[in-house]
């Protein structure tokens, strides 16, 4: 992303920034970078939260949670849920929470 030059950004942040990028591009974690480099390492960890924050950096962990999407309106006590890996759960009747929730723990941990 290189939108760095669009948000206001102050020098320490540019130092960072750069430093981010190099790391990046060393392929080593930020770690093993700021102990090759001499610096801070929780100094760059709390940079790089600061730039995803403000948009100048990407962020390199996928979101925790997905959108749930509503195809149809359900009719009757007909279930069926597509989970994101590619299994699906399907049932009719009544069910309860902790039952429910056990039977997509256990879906979930499959893939």
């Amino acid at each position: 992303m290189n939108d760095s030059q669009q948000i206001p950004l102050t020098d320490l942040q540019r130092h960072w920034l750069e430093h981010l990028r190099a790391c990046k591009a060393s392929d080593k974690s930020i770690a093993a970078y700021a102990t090759e480099h001499g610096l801070d390492a929780k100094a760059m960890y709390a940079s790089k939260k600061v730039l995803v924050k403000k948009g100048v950096l990407s962020r390199t962990r996928p979101s925790r949670f997905q959108r749930a999407r509503i195809q149809d309106t359900v009719t009757g006590n007909a279930w069926h849920i597509q989970l994101p890996n590619g299994l699906s759960v399907a049932f009719s009747g009544a069910v309860d929470a902790q039952a429910l929730s056990v039977v997509l723990a256990t879906a979930v941990a499959v893939a």
